[in-house]
């Protein structure tokens, strides 16, 4: 028996004598018994009366034991030497099975995350096909009036869709957030580079007979900055509408919109509605829906023309949409645009798409 142990109980140490044992086991005694404890809650009587039968129980054992010696117990003897380096032994064994064991668990834990990554790789891969396979079936679809049809225009058709996926393959690398804003630098000062290179051509060329005038070098030094200037706002301004094209295009991929299809296709004929630009608003050129409302399909067209409110509108913007229901008040929502404008009339346009994409992300969620 652990009579140690016992002393410990009553407060005491080890060989403590009986007259101890008796003044210690009072002592407590007045603290422990049911009838002093003075915090009656049940879970602390539940304690105290644990306690109290423990030390009467120390009490009890170690009276015995003076009772029948007259000495005090003998602690148990202490470990051997020998015991001692087997039971350290034994430790730094089981130590060592614990960082081993810890190493694997690390290991297991990097190989579920370098999964789960590439699981998402895949699945953002996957998305990204999708919606160019829906871009390319639409597109080979027999298209509305006033764009290319089949046969005859289906040249201008692939051209698009080529034109679209290099856009789409190099925005995608300027908005990437590690490294896009040092390509979006680079390109921009590759573009300045050339546009400054190609003006001081021009300007030299042009005004060659008279260059080795005084008025003939300040001519020149005058067109060759208009030419950079004017070459800036040009080649800035088709990138901001091309990478504004992107970024609709990107946001009208195949998402889910947490609204039944009636109030999702209720929300986009709001939103064309109240988007007007350049004394122009979207009307609707067809509209397609099932019986039961669980799928429409719509194109709204724009045509304007800028700076003038009431003259010929050259310009035309086009929206499709299509949505389907795909759960308990949910819905697959998608849409693109495209636009038929000349270059230089490519910003106006761009700011048709991105007022329109930003109401419908408002209104409708933006996609994840």
């Amino acid at each position: 028996m652990d009579y140690d142990r016992l002393y410990y109980r009553l407060d005491l140490e080890p060989g403590a004598s009986e007259a101890d044992i008796k003044h210690h086991y009072r002592h407590l005694a007045q603290i422990l018994h049911p009838d002093k404890w003075r915090h009656p809650t049940a879970a602390s009587m539940r304690w105290a009366d644990d306690q109290f039968k423990r030390v009467k129980e120390a009490r009890e054992l170690l009276e015995a034991y003076w009772s029948v010696h007259h000495a005090p117990p003998v602690s148990r003897a202490a470990l051997s030497v020998a015991q001692a380096e087997e039971l350290h032994a034994q430790m730094q064994s089981l130590l060592a099975q614990r960082e081993r064991v810890r190493a694997e668990l690390d290991g297991l834990r990097a190989e579920r995350t370098r999964t789960l990554d590439e699981i998402q790789r895949m699945r953002t891969e996957r998305d990204s096909l999708h919606g160019e396979l829906r871009g390319l079936r639409d597109e080979t679809d027999a298209a509305p009036p006033g764009e290319p049809q089949a046969g005859a225009g289906q040249q201008a058709v692939d051209a698009q869709v080529r034109s679209g996926g290099a856009r789409d393959f190099l925005f995608a690398k300027f908005d990437d957030p590690s490294r896009g804003w040092l390509l979006t630098l680079s390109a921009s000062v590759f573009a300045c580079v050339v546009i400054f290179v190609v003006a001081h051509w021009i300007a030299g060329l042009l005004l060659a007979p008279i260059a080795r005038f005084e008025v003939g070098r300040w001519l020149t030094n005058v067109l060759q900055w208009a030419l950079v200037a004017g070459g800036v706002v040009l080649a800035f301004g088709w990138g901001w509408s091309q990478r504004t094209l992107y970024r609709a295009g990107r946001a009208g991929r195949e998402h889910a919109v947490a609204l039944p299809t009636d109030e999702v296709c209720r929300r986009v004929s709001a939103a064309l509605r109240h988007e007007a630009h350049y004394g122009a608003e979207w009307s609707i050129d067809s509209y397609e829906t099932a019986p039961d409302d669980s799928q429409f399909s719509l194109r709204a067209v724009m045509r304007f023309s800028p700076g003038s409110q009431n003259g010929t509108r050259r310009h035309m913007v086009a929206l499709r949409c299509r949505a389907y229901t795909s759960g308990a008040a949910q819905t697959a929502l998608a849409y693109d645009f495209s636009v038929a404008a000349p270059t230089w009339w490519l910003v106006p346009a761009a700011r048709v798409v991105r007022d329109l994409r930003k109401r419908l992300d408002a209104d409708l969620g933006a996609p994840r």
